[in-house]
């Protein structure tokens, strides 16, 4: 979790918009919102979910006012890579569509993270869905999701989710790429052990090893394996 509140404290603060005469209530909301997911974040990393709930609500309020009456489809975009996607995507689909940079996609995604840490599933589930309207290649959050059907022990979904977090983990940006592939991997190999498909997870779980041979979840599962096999 740690981990998590880092990598967004320095991409919020790397989010800084230029301003001009034309930009100026956009980016007062921008800002705002910021401010909000902040607090949110400092909530949750002195583990106070419950007051960074009230954070995330009043930064999801300015999101939905920002984008009310939009007739575009918006999608949230962390890099050139997937903007250029979800536009692609819009125009395979006949749909108008913007891709723009905001904090409002990982508004709905640490809405839903701290309604997990509160045991809210079904509403961290809700706001996770939001996340992944705005940004549906974002394999951070279908990561998260994939955790929900874990907690959920809905196996198969939870596989086919975490096996889509693999598959656009590829849209990561550089410096998450290869945490959030490690994450799906592990995900999928987790899924796949509960399934019952053993060789399968094993193979996953080596995958994991190859990006880092130090990966102490993954050795942990490889050993799990290995008793389950030997007491069968």
């Amino acid at each position: 979790m740690k981990q998590l509140i880092i990598i967004l404290v320095l991409l919020l603060s790397g989010c800084a918009t230029t301003k001009n005469s034309n930009e100026q209530a956009a980016v007062r909301q921008g800002d705002l919102i910021q401010q909000y997911m902040e607090q949110g974040l400092e909530d949750l990393s002195y583990g106070h979910p419950e007051k960074a709930l009230g954070e995330f609500d009043q930064a999801i309020a300015l999101c939905k006012k920002q984008f009310a009456g939009s007739e575009e489809r918006v999608y949230v975009a962390r890099g050139m890579t997937d903007s250029i996607y979800y536009m692609l995507k819009a125009r395979v689909d006949n749909e108008s569509a913007v891709a723009v940079a905001t904090d409002c996609a990982d508004a709905f995604y640490l809405r839903g993270y701290a309604s997990i840490e509160l045991g809210q599933i079904d509403a961290g589930e809700q706001h996770l869905n939001k996340a992944l309207e705005f940004s549906p290649v974002n394999s951070m959050y279908l990561s998260e999701m994939g955790h929900i059907y874990h907690i959920k022990e809905d196996w198969q979904k939870a596989l086919d989710t975490f096996a889509q977090a693999e598959e656009f983990s590829a849209f990561s940006p550089e410096e998450l790429k290869a945490s959030e592939l490690a994450r799906a991997k592990r995900g999928v190999g987790f899924s796949l052990i509960e399934l019952g498909r053993l060789d399968e997870a094993e193979a996953k779980f080596r995958e994991c090893l190859e990006l880092d041979p130090n990966d102490e979840v993954a050795l942990h599962e490889l050993k799990y394996i290995e008793e389950q096999r030997n007491s069968g």
